[in-house]
């Protein structure tokens, strides 16, 4: 009977050892299906993602239609993401915030004794030019046309001041046959340029990450309407043929200039990218750019543009950088490294634009003391990136911007000097009237009155109120008010 039993008991053992292990196969059966049903729904769900993507945006980006009437909802409450110019196509570098700008003595220059002043050439820069959409809507009259002079008006005596007024168009001038719009693709009225020119802007940059927003064809066009009202630019052209820079008499001093933007990183060999967007094999060179990753090549190109821009008779050299991180309120390592290496190379001004907020302004100096000011981001000229709207962005920063004014001065020994530095507060102010909204583009100064003016201005002169105090101080000009 014990013989028996042992042997009903092993046998048992054995038939639950054959179930456990027909069970688990069929588990890991089970498994296998659930894995391959998944991985075809991601791929499935990938490919229609990349053929709705393609459809909107196509890979030279030239038929891109955006209507203004698909941008937002028809609800009257305005949503942050049709208003901010975040690109989350964009991958960002590894930043070193360990490296440390190496500080020099300056060298100064000094006229030859017995030289005298022979000519003095005054600039203005102001920043990103964004038609949001309901900076568009503002804009539109009765008569169905668009116009953004009143936006401009306050802002005009102070534009006009200058001997060359600059300010960074970040739209494209597709034409209304694409259908006018807003973030994230900016296609907008031919009468916003014609809108600068009366207030007084001589010159617009337009290379930044929203040039390609309407494909090789709305870039050219752009260009064509900028030549046909005499508004000068630089940073794209139109042909191979066509200047990368400008050199320009100002009143009576040369003074170089050039646009570079940041690419959007691509996964396509030999395609540089901008906001998203593959530019086409045409395109490509005909916009300035530079890749994070790939610095060395920016720098071998500026240095060769500099020199040939001093072989075109240039005796002041300005650049003009798409960069940085939007919203952030300091430069990151990228911009700091960037701009050591243009003063190592001779450039006396940089002046920057992308973050949409106000960053500080800086001097460096070469190891052979050569000195640069920079100015590390400008702000918003016109925008609606209203505080209201941006959660992500510090509170107000995105309505300050500023007009960022240096004077080179020429003597008869050929010398020329950076003989004045100042900064002009901006702030857009956003009022209604009969219920229709108001923006204006508001100079401010010591004397501003108006609270929230005087908010702007403080928080403007914060950023940048020390670093201009002491460049004007050690260059035996008087410092400037940093609040009110």
């Amino acid at each position: 009977m014990g013989e028996k039993m042992s042997d009903e008991l092993i046998n048992k053992r054995i038939e639950e050892r054959r179930i456990a292990r027909e069970k688990k196969q069929q588990r890991n059966k089970l498994l296998l299906v659930v894995m391959a049903v998944v991985l075809t729904f991601v791929v499935i769900i990938s490919g229609v993602a990349i053929h709705n993507r393609n459809q909107k945006l196509p890979v030279d980006g030239t038929n891109v239609v955006v209507q203004t009437s698909n941008e937002e909802s028809s609800s009257t409450t305005e949503s942050s993401t049709t208003e901010t110019t975040t690109e989350s196509t964009t991958k960002k570098p590894t930043e070193n915030n360990s490296e440390t700008p190496p500080k020099y003595e300056v060298v100064k220059k000094e006229p030859a004794p017995g030289s005298h002043k022979v000519a003095t050439a005054s600039i203005g820069v102001t920043g990103d030019i964004l038609i949001h959409n309901d900076v568009l809507k503002a804009a539109l009259t009765s008569d169905g046309n668009y116009d953004f002079n009143p936006m401009l008006s306050n802002v005009s005596p102070y534009y006009k001041k200058y001997n060359k007024m600059i300010a960074n168009l970040e739209v494209t001038l597709g034409g209304a046959e694409k259908g006018y719009s807003s973030y994230p693709m900016f296609n907008t009225p031919d009468s916003i340029a014609s809108a600068l020119k009366n207030a007084g802007v001589d010159m617009v940059l337009t290379s930044n990450n929203h040039t390609y927003d309407t494909g090789t064809a709305g870039m050219k066009r752009t260009l064509q309407v900028l030549d046909s009202i005499g508004l000068e630019h630089t940073g794209t052209r139109s042909s191979t043929s066509g200047p990368r820079f400008m050199v320009s008499n100002i009143n009576g001093i040369n003074v170089g200039m050039m646009c570079y933007t940041y690419e959007t990183q691509s996964s396509t060999a030999g395609r540089k990218a901008l906001n998203g967007l593959l530019l086409s094999a045409e395109a490509g060179p005909l916009v300035n750019s530079f890749d994070y990753n790939k610095l060395s090549n920016f720098y071998s190109d500026a240095q060769d543009s500099i020199a040939q821009m001093k072989q075109q008779g240039a005796e002041a050299i300005v650049f003009f950088m798409h960069w940085g991180n939007e919203y952030q309120l300091s430069p990151n390592s990228y911009q700091k490294k960037m701009a050591q290496k243009l003063c190592d190379l001779g450039v006396d001004v940089i002046v920057g634009g992308h973050p949409h907020v106000v960053q500080p302004f800086d001097t460096l100096v070469s190891e052979k003391g050569h000195e640069t000011i920079c100015i590390y981001s400008i702000g918003n000229a016109l925008s609606n990136q209203r505080r209201e709207l941006i959660s992500s962005a510090p509170n107000g920063h995105t309505e300050d911007g500023m007009i960022f004014a240096f004077s080179f001065e020429k003597w008869s020994d050929g010398t020329v000097i950076i003989s004045d530095v100042n900064i002009t507060p901006t702030w857009v102010e956003l009022t209604r009237s009969n219920g229709k909204k108001v923006y204006r583009v508001i100079p401010l100064d010591a004397s501003v009155s108006d609270s929230q003016g005087k908010a702007s201005y403080n928080r403007t002169m914060k950023l940048v109120g020390s670093g201009l105090n002491s460049y004007r101080t050690s260059h035996g000009l008087s410092a400037v008010k940093t609040s009110v």
